[in-house]
């Protein structure tokens, strides 16, 4: 790859339980204030469950609609896999229900979760994901 050439595969932390609804595939857009850079619409992520809950979703009536939460979910673990197929403004209550507000729509598409968890550090922001965590999820 060429020093200028954008890394296909990026990684993104996410809070439980929305990680967790991100990987079972009930959640297809993830919730930011801020665009994703164009350079990365196409490319891989690692949906990553951050250290820290959300624990204020743990009562939102879109997590409370899904099939039975497990009763511990993974922290600092890379659970799934998606495309990041697009991003774009809230507009008209689009995305609906996963779609917020004054927010900035990531759509995932071809989520396919990992048959066990992976333990990893994340970061704020896309960070890239080390060869040796490449190797394991086995992407490229």
């Amino acid at each position: 790859m060429h020093e200028t050439e954008t890394p296909t595969v990026r990684g993104l932390t996410i809070k439980q339980p929305w990680a967790w609804a991100i990987a079972t595939g009930e959640k297809n857009i993830e919730n930011r204030t801020w665009k994703v850079p164009e350079k990365y619409i196409g490319a891989t992520l690692l949906v990553h469950a951050g250290l820290r809950p959300a624990r204020d979703a743990f009562l939102d009536e879109r997590i409370l609609s899904l099939p039975a939460m497990p009763p511990l979910l993974a922290a600092g673990k890379v659970l799934a896999v998606a495309r990041l197929a697009g991003c774009h403004r809230e507009k008209d209550g689009c995305c609906a229900p996963w779609g917020d507000a004054d927010a900035f729509h990531w759509q995932l598409e071809d989520i396919r979760p990992l048959p066990e968890p992976l333990e990893y550090t994340g970061a704020l922001s896309l960070w890239a994901p080390s060869p040796a965590l490449l190797q394991k999820v086995q992407v490229r």
